[in-house]
């Protein structure tokens, strides 16, 4: 493991998207929500993602200093037309076109289209909830991300359709994000680059069959080859429900681009909810309400090898201090990747 200090780690992760033709605000955005996720223990979503996103700038699939279109659906619901931006930029612009509309009208939706990863959806309810709004999102993909089989089948044909909510309280909010799949793509493509296994149950090669090997996740031009399985084993079908559900609510609603093909399938599509919780009640008075809720769930005893009950985003946001006192650890065989790049760019390593 190498380990950096976090504002060093941004500011290198920043200077590459830069000197890789990003705006200097955009750069800086996106790295810091890349930064971000691997302090909170949550590396497939963290600077894997600078090999992956310089790649898609060099072949035109993200398009930095885009202007973003903004479309109004209805008083309550915008559309973010990225036209290629870095997901990230695009994505926290909807977090506010929604929590604008949402103090008007009590509820705000925001889409977003044409954009690449959007990285850890859960940054964008969180970034609501901190606001002191509640907010529930999914994201999905078309055609080249469908890296996940439906129940029963064993060829991709969803993404792996993340859901996110979060609440505030008062501290860090109530934080639920999770991929609708046994685990997320880029976890996959961290234990391939780090030579480690699968767990069981996560993967089927090409031919259908169980997998512990990442590699057969992809083919020689990284689309999905193999498929990442459902999450539940034998209780699959559930969260193949959710996933579907995702695909619907971001891929379907306002404009449906579930099926596009080229550089159209590269895109994450987004879909985000907020609640002013504050026009249908106290929101002080909510507050205490989810603190007395959490208390009492906390309250039950633990059980047989476990240290007791964890509320959702807990663990990360533990992380997240640790990692700010400690430094950020990146795995070596990411961080050799990286600073071989480094190299190429002509960019100082922290």
């Amino acid at each position: 493991m190498s380990v950096f200090q976090a504002e060093d780690l941004q500011d290198f992760t920043a200077a590459l998207f830069v000197a890789s033709g990003a705006p200097v605000a955009e750069g800086r955005t996106v790295a810091e929500a890349l930064v971000r996720a691997d302090m909170m223990g949550l590396p497939s979503h963290g600077v894997l993602r600078i090999i992956q996103y310089i790649k898609d700038i060099r072949r035109g699939s993200i398009v930095p200093g885009a202007e973003l279109l903004i479309e109004d659906l209805s008083p309550a619901v915008a559309l973010v037309d990225a036209q290629w931006n870095f997901g990230q930029v695009a994505a926290m612009e909807a977090v506010q076109l929604a929590l604008e509309r949402a103090r008007t009208h009590g509820l705000g939706s925001a889409l977003v289209r044409r954009n690449r990863h959007v990285g850890r959806v859960g940054a964008y309810t969180e970034a609501a909830a901190r606001a002191g709004f509640a907010a529930l999102a999914t994201c999905s993909t078309a055609g080249e991300g469908h890296w996940v089989t439906p129940f029963g089948g064993r060829e991709g044909r969803l993404g792996t359709n993340p859901i996110s909510f979060a609440a505030p309280t008062a501290g860090d909010p109530v934080l639920m994000d999770y991929s609708t799949s046994s685990l997320p793509e880029g976890r996959v493509r961290l234990y391939k680059d780090t030579g480690q296994p699968l767990p069981d149950g996560s993967l089927v090669d090409e031919q259908g069959r169980p997998s512990a090997d990442p590699a057969d996740l992809y083919a020689a031009d990284g689309s999905p080859k193999g498929a990442i399985t459902p999450f539940g084993g034998d209780q699959g079908y559930k969260s193949y429900g959710l996933g579907l559900m995702g695909a619907i609510l971001s891929s379907l609603l306002g404009v449906p681009v579930w099926r596009e093909e080229g550089i159209e399938s590269h895109a994450n599509t987004m879909w985000l909810l907020v609640i002013d919780v504050g026009q249908m009640m106290d929101l002080q008075h909510f507050i205490g309400e989810i603190g007395g809720l959490l208390n009492y769930v906390q309250s039950a005893a633990p059980g047989a090898g476990s240290d007791g009950v964890l509320v959702p985003g807990q663990r990360e946001f533990a992380a997240l201090r640790r990692s700010a006192a400690e430094g950020v650890a990146i795995e070596d065989g990411v961080w050799q990747q990286i600073a071989a790049l480094a190299g190429e760019l002509e960019v100082e390593l922290p």
